[in-house]
């Protein structure tokens, strides 16, 4: 069986002033139906919660069959929030008149997976949309992308023409709809076939990677690219002077609000450049390795605040609010989805390995200690003597860690071939 993957193709709309107030209404519909939703919810959530704190201070349990039978806590079930939405659409019939149906049962629809999320445990309680931060909506079907005229249809918009910038490859199954800071933008997610370029790996292309806050990355052969601080510093700059100049603006003003565009502007003119960067550094190491060896880090975690609460306050919450806003501004996780999908249209192979001690750990002896590295930059062993760029060395503890030994062996099973890879590699320099 073939192997399906999906991918979205990203343009710019240029459509006129009627199709643009009808996705302003589209956008405002969307967020009133998830908001109203949320709303009723929330209530019957709360009661729910009431109901239970004072079965508890009675000393009382509260069983499943019993919760079932108060009837108050949301009910995951699609067709419960679809009914829901019928009769929000009954009480407020501006729903029907200005939206097109399919496109508020998305929505509804994501407020239902962000109750599943929440129940499972994997996210916090859905929140309320706001104005301008999430002005957006989805067609499941009913679009058509017409390429040689460079223009898409929307129902119920109508054709609004776009920057073809590239060929839309696979069979379309989802479009969505976006306003950023410069524009409305459309997404078009495809399907397709997964056809590897190489059959093969080439294992003797593989290369260990460590992320950094000075250079962005080192690989284990020794070259290294720095980060972004040239490229975004300026902007940042002209970002931190224009804030300054907004805090003496009077609200509600005309030139507040021209300020705060041309703030949002310099936003999204650091985050484009961040994302090519991020493209083009993706593309140059699946280009040339087949095999690639990251460390499964957690940059959520990472990158929480150090200040700690009023009974523990943090330590060194300056020094770690300078070292959150560097991975954060560099967009580790979204380099290692780049990543990942590149790798996997070519055929190649992302492997993640437990980053603990990679920096401690000399590649000569082994040996592991904090002494080793007393400085950013550096790392001398304190035992044989071995010295060496700290990232660097890193990354070589990295790319060892992944293990030669397997990499060869899912080789061996890509040609179909069964061979005990430990024949070949000494086993104790290995460490998975």
């Amino acid at each position: 069986m073939t192997e399906k993957m999906r991918l979205a193709f990203k343009y710019k709309l240029r459509p006129n002033r009627k199709q643009e107030q009808a996705m302003r209404n589209f956008s405002g519909c969307c967020r009133f139906a998830y908001n109203a939703l949320l709303a009723q919810e929330k209530e019957e959530y709360q009661e729910y919660l009431e109901e239970l704190e004072s079965r508890l201070c009675w000393g009382e349990s509260l069983s499943k069959d019993e919760a079932k039978a108060l009837c108050v806590k949301p009910k995951l079930n699609q067709y419960t929030f679809n009914y829901a939405l019928k009769k929000l659409k009954e009480e407020y019939p501006f729903l029907k008149e200005y939206c097109h149906s399919q496109v508020l049962q998305q929505k509804v629809m994501d407020l239902y997976e962000a109750f599943k999320k929440f129940f499972k445990g994997n996210g916090g309680y859905p929140k309320f949309k706001k104005r301008h931060s999430d002005d957006g909506f989805r067609y499941p079907q009913g679009f058509k992308a017409d390429e040689d005229n460079g223009r898409i249809f929307l129902p119920k918009i109508g054709y609004i023409r776009y920057r073809n910038s590239r060929k839309i490859e696979g069979i379309p199954k989802n479009v969505t709809v976006r306003e950023e800071a410069d524009g409305w933008y459309v997404s078009i997610q495809c399907e397709f076939e997964l056809k590897p370029e190489i059959s093969i790996p080439d294992i003797d292309t593989a290369v260990g990677i460590d992320m950094g806050v000075k250079r962005f990355l080192t690989l284990s052969d020794g070259s290294f690219i720095n980060n972004l601080e040239e490229k975004l510093k300026p902007l940042e700059n002209k970002i931190a002077l224009l804030q300054r100049r907004i805090k003496h603006k009077v609200k509600g003003s005309n030139n507040i609000k021209k300020a705060y565009l041309k703030l949002t502007l310099l936003h999204k003119r650091k985050a484009d450049i961040r994302n090519d960067f991020l493209h083009q550094v993706s593309t140059l190491l699946v280009k040339n390795h087949d095999v690639i060896v990251i460390e499964d880090l957690k940059v959520r975690n990472m990158s929480k605040s150090a200040k700690g609460s009023i009974a523990n306050p943090g330590t060194k919450v300056k020094a770690k609010s300078g070292l959150n806003r560097s991975i954060l501004n560099e967009a580790w996780h979204k380099f290692f989805t780049y990543l990942e999908y590149k790798l996997k249209l070519k055929g190649g192979i992302l492997i993640k390995v437990n980053p603990k001690h990679t920096s401690q750990t000399c590649i000569k002896c082994g040996h592991i200690s904090k002494d080793n590295r007393k400085e950013q930059e550096i790392f001398k062993c304190i035992k044989c003597g071995y010295e060496a760029n700290a990232d660097h060395n890193a990354a070589q503890n990295i790319l060892r860690r992944a293990g030669l030994a397997r990499m060869a062996c899912q080789a061996n099973l890509i040609r179909g071939r069964q061979q005990e890879p430990a024949e070949a590699y000494n086993s104790s320099s290995i460490v998975v």
